[in-house]
């Protein structure tokens, strides 16, 4: 069995009633375990990409499409969003998207996917137990799912991902509707997650998250693949401002500020990266300080 989990190869697709193509002649691998990132200008593509992951493209938007994806050596052509489902799940970047609208409670919602997977009902109630203590909603299972504020449902709406255990999280921006402390907990939960095997596919505009937590990024422009590689690898690239990416904010101030030869590097992406430098800058100075006369 292959260590590929997603195999995309050129792979092209436009809308119905659209005259231009949403992605063009996409090529790229996700290993099982891996932690991948999309990142690109508004339009460029992305959420296309997810949908296309998941296999909302082709059986649920209509359009026309060359190429093929393979997901966990399934083709997502040849099979239902629903047996997809038991491989990829899809956090949507509208998390009111992902909402079933039949159900009463938060409690109810969760249990939908299971009781369509005919998970008995010990099992399930203990599932929602577990998977409401992570994303930490405990408070909201007797709430009806009508009555949630925006960042309420972004959480709901990633425990109902969640709940049916994929071996793949493709999200879709899953932080929009939440404040700084709450995408900070949502995307610790995410990174336990990838340590723990499940393999992430990341559409994001927060650069620092993204090299923080990545393996590989690709950044999309106009429907292509124009960059790709480890997060030093395309957020030093000198073409990145070409495509309408900004590197993370420490790799400018860094890049700026310290002089080459302080350190093993001269830049950081991370705050970790970034505090690791400053110390190394300090403890250069401090060595080769001259002594007062």
């Amino acid at each position: 069995m292959t260590s590929k989990l997603i195999q995309v190869s050129n792979f092209s697709y436009r809308y119905n009633q659209e005259t231009e193509v949403a992605l063009k002649n996409i090529n790229f691998e996700v290993a099982a375990g891996e932690f991948v990132a999309l990142i690109g200008a508004n339009g460029s593509g992305k959420s296309t990409l997810c949908n296309a992951l998941v296999g909302l493209i082709p059986n649920y938007f209509v359009g026309f499409s060359e190429g093929d994806i393979i997901v966990d050596e399934k083709d997502t052509a040849s099979v239902n969003v629903g047996e997809l489902s038991q491989t990829i799940g899809l956090v949507f970047q509208n998390p009111f998207n992902q909402l079933s609208y039949t159900a009463d409670s938060v409690a109810e919602e969760l249990a939908y996917g299971l009781g369509n997977r005919g998970v008995p009902r010990d099992q399930m109630f203990s599932k929602i137990k577990e998977i409401a203590g992570l994303i930490q909603i405990d408070e909201l299972l007797d709430k009806n799912p009508l009555e949630l504020s925006g960042g309420q449902v972004q959480r709901v709406a990633l425990a109902s991902a969640i709940i049916l255990e994929p071996k793949i999280l493709v999200l879709d921006e899953c932080t929009t509707q939440l404040d700084p402390m709450g995408s900070k907990q949502i995307m610790d939960i995410i990174k336990k997650l990838n340590e723990n095997g499940i393999t992430i596919v990341m559409v994001d505009h927060d650069m620092e998250r993204v090299a923080e937590l990545a393996d590989k990024v690709y950044v999309l422009q106009h429907g292509s693949i124009v960059l790709g590689g480890t997060p030093e690898e395309v957020f030093c690239s000198p073409h990145l401002a070409e495509y309408s990416v900004d590197p993370p904010d420490y790799y400018e101030i860094t890049k700026k500020f310290i002089k080459p030869g302080y350190s093993k590097r001269d830049f950081a992406l991370t705050e970790s990266q970034a505090i690791a430098l400053l110390q190394e800058v300090v403890l250069y100075e401090d060595r080769n300080q001259e002594p007062q006369a």
